[in-house]
């Protein structure tokens, strides 16, 4: 192991020298660290993801190269080879068990041990994973533990932290977005994709908002659209028995990226090459918006000014609105 450590710790020096950023991938056994490399390699998990002690391997993140390493908590603990490696890299995640108090707390203790090592320059993302079971410590809890109080009150440290299910997908390019563009000083998020279509439905697949941004893109039957996702979903979850859903459906010239977050998907249509995981997180962004708005007032249904209102809270979906006066001339 030592030796393959040392070979790591070259290779990043050698990275550095060409500008590719690094990012260190740590947490407790059973966290979730494998699951995060395999989403970021292949954009889903299965369930015979194996546990990996460590691993040193590039990968495409929209139109960004970015070197990841996964370690184990006795290398990252005890290795002074890791120590040099942690000294060097761009970016440190830790993934944090959310699963009992127990997982968090020992996380924390966990992530103590080696805080001092991590240099103050480097951006540290923390995901609380497994949100998504039904018995797992909800969010505002963890915000209120003393020890991430202390991690945050670093004010000379870049430090941010988010609710995820690297299972689902669930807030995870959302959450991954922040360090890389902490890591190379410039914004990953959707600069590469261009929305044509956004399409949110209700469990079974009812449409609840249709949006076109592109006046060239046929408007097929959302009805038969969300009909047909959330019969393939059913499919998909019978014969894999698993509960994700469909990540990217490629069409002809465009794909749908699809996102599932509690009763409610989003089917957000961009062109076959735009970078699948900033699209991933813009669909995370709409589909957030749309849910807090929504749960405002359950009982009323949305006025189109309303979802047009939502659409413009994220930046780049404003500018193709404002660029569109007929769209908006049409829900004034």
């Amino acid at each position: 192991m030592s030796g393959y450590l040392s070979f790591i710790r070259d290779k990043i020096m050698i990275d550095k020298d060409r500008k590719i950023p690094q990012v260190a991938i740590l947490g407790l056994q059973g966290s979730g660290k494998s699951s995060v490399v395999s989403r970021l390699l292949y954009g889903t998990v299965t369930d015979a993801q194996p546990p990996q002690l460590t691993c040193f391997i590039s990968i495409t993140y929209g139109k960004s190269i970015v070197t990841i390493m996964e370690a184990d908590e006795e290398t990252s603990r005890e290795s002074p080879y890791f120590l040099d490696i942690l000294s060097e890299v761009d970016g440190v995640v830790f993934v944090l068990d959310a699963k009992t108090q127990r997982h968090v707390e020992a996380s924390f203790e966990y992530i103590f041990s080696l805080l001092e090592k991590i240099p103050r320059k480097t951006a540290i993302l923390f995901l609380v994973n497994k949100t998504d079971l039904t018995d797992s410590v909800p969010f505002p809890d963890v915000l209120q533990d003393p020890a991430f109080q202390v991690i945050m009150d670093d004010i000379d440290r870049s430090v941010s932290i988010y609710p995820v299910s690297v299972r689902t997908g669930e807030n995870f390019y959302t959450a991954f977005d922040w360090v890389i563009s902490r890591m190379t000083g410039r914004t990953p998020l959707r600069e590469e994709v261009t929305p044509k279509r956004v399409i949110i439905l209700q469990e079974g697949g009812v449409p609840a908002f249709d949006y076109t941004f592109d006046a060239s893109v046929e408007e097929h039957d959302s009805t038969l659209l969300g009909g047909l996702i959330s019969a393939l979903n059913i499919m998909a979850s019978t014969i894999f028995e698993s509960d994700s859903v469909m990540d990217v459906v490629k069409l002809g010239g465009m794909k749908m990226v699809i996102r599932k977050m509690g009763g409610w998907s989003i089917v957000l249509f961009v062109d076959r090459d735009d970078a699948e995981s900033k699209a991933q997180s813009l669909a995370e962004e709409i589909l957030n918006a749309f849910i807090d708005e929504k749960e405002r007032d359950p009982t009323k249904e949305m006025p189109k000014q309303k979802k047009y209102e939502i659409l413009s809270k994220i930046p780049e979906i404003a500018i193709l609105l404002d660029q569109q006066p007929s769209k908006e001339e049409d829900i004034v």
